[in-house]
């Protein structure tokens, strides 16, 4: 594949678990998407896009794998698998503790768990190269870069990888229901008030949409799914860049939230395709991409004064 003309503005996407890339060259619809809003408002300017997965960049290539085969799999127990979490997370199956290999609580690993964690890793070494070699083919691009999802954990956890000098070519970092989500203030009962009643310190400047203040972890941080998670999860980005980057939570959707509750209750079952889905995980495209992209554009046009 021929390699894309330098250009004033590189936009970088990565799909979520199970969301497919388009046949041939296009784009996944949920990257389409955000590029299209991003186009839409940066008018004037060059554009490359990029979907994380449409190349391998240094023996990488993201796959996007992900762990829906669980529901599949245990549909009909689905009541029993919600009690087993609820015990492990609530430390009344503390007798099991999660540890090595028999880390997943749900006995996951021969159901994805292990290729979702090689997913993951893929992902960041495909974005990591990419950036690099771009940055050094391109030095005078500027770079938006945002996820769903499973990749919204790809772009955070790379963003620790790059040198300084590449996050200081990125002008926007957009993250919609990062799994890995961590929000300080929603720690404590005493950040939790002062959130609820807009006094006290500062908001993590990376909080957006109507995530609750009782909100501190998605879903990867909790006990017993750390395993699914790659490196730390504190801090949430290097400080350098966390001025420059938005993540996007839903109030209730389980996954950026943490809540074993809001994952029970916002798991459907569709007659058509028989399986589950969660419709609040799908919301981001139509309900945060332009906000983002007002976002991003505003940081590309102060970055080329």
């Amino acid at each position: 594949m021929a390699v894309p003309p330098c250009s004033d503005v590189t936009v970088v996407f990565a799909r979520g678990s199970d969301q497919k890339l388009a046949a041939g060259t296009g784009h996944g619809s949920m990257a389409q998407a955000y590029f299209d809003h991003v186009k839409t408002r940066l008018t004037g300017y060059s554009i490359n896009e990029y979907e994380l997965g449409a190349q391998d960049h240094g023996g990488y290539r993201y796959r996007a794998v992900g762990i829906a085969a669980i529901l599949d799999l245990y549909r009909s127990n689905i009541i029993g698998i919600m009690m087993s979490l609820i015990r492990r997370i609530s430390g009344q199956d503390a007798s099991s503790p999660p540890s090595g290999s028999d880390a997943d609580l749900l006995g996951i690993n021969g159901l994805g768990a292990s290729e979702y964690r090689d997913s993951v890793i893929e992902g960041i070494g495909e974005l990591t190269v990419f950036l690099e070699d771009r940055g050094t083919e391109c030095p005078d691009e500027i770079f938006l870069v945002g996820g769903f999802s499973q990749g919204a954990q790809v772009i955070r956890r790379s963003l620790f990888l790059l040198g300084k000098g590449k996050r200081d070519r990125i002008a926007h970092v957009a993250l919609f229901s990062d799994p890995t989500l961590y929000l300080p203030e929603g720690e404590s009962p005493g950040s939790i008030a002062s959130c609820e009643q807009g006094i006290g310190g500062p908001l993590s400047p990376w909080r957006r949409g109507t995530v609750r203040c009782s909100t501190s972890n998605g879903i990867l941080n909790i006990d017993g799914l750390t395993f699914l998670r790659i490196g730390p999860h504190t801090p949430y980005v290097p400080s350098d860049i966390e001025s420059r980057v938005g993540s996007w939570c839903e109030g209730t959707d389980g996954v950026c939230t943490g809540s074993v509750l809001d994952l029970i209750l916002g798991i459907h079952f569709d007659v058509d395709t028989r399986r589950f889905h969660v419709p609040i995980h799908s919301v981001y495209s139509g309900k945060y991409f332009d906000e983002a992209a007002r976002e991003a554009v505003a940081r590309v046009v102060e970055a080329a004064q």
